[in-house]
């Protein structure tokens, strides 16, 4: 699934109690089972490359930072890195593709002084 992004509706205040949103809830449910299901090492630590692939189901306006910082936050809670700090380099694409939707998350250590 994509995942949800973050921003200030993230989590809202109600009565001074603090909670995500039903549809944020879910969605990293979803997610952190999905990385157990495809990750069962130890975190990883270190400067990190990451390269991320949104597959969209449609054309509507989304904002690639916001879904980012919920990624980075499911991996850290997943396990898959130490903390979000460590990520130096960051790749992103948008493909859209009509009805289908995912997420393609590739992790590789980060090489000082490489380019593109």
């Amino acid at each position: 699934m994509l995942p949800v992004p973050k921003s200030n509706r993230y989590i809202r205040r109600k009565g001074g109690k603090v909670f995500k949103p039903p549809r944020v809830k879910n969605w990293e449910a979803r997610a952190l089972w999905e990385i157990r299901e495809q990750y069962s090492g130890t975190p990883i630590e270190g400067k990190v490359s990451v390269y991320v692939e949104l597959l969209l189901p449609n054309h509507r306006r989304r904002d690639i930072d916001n879904m980012l910082k919920s990624l980075w936050d499911v991996l850290e809670k997943g396990g898959v890195i130490k903390n979000d700090n460590q990520i130096y380099e960051v790749r992103t694409i948008k493909k859209v593709v009509k009805g289908k939707q995912g997420t393609l998350v590739c992790i590789r250590g980060f090489q000082e002084g490489s380019s593109p």
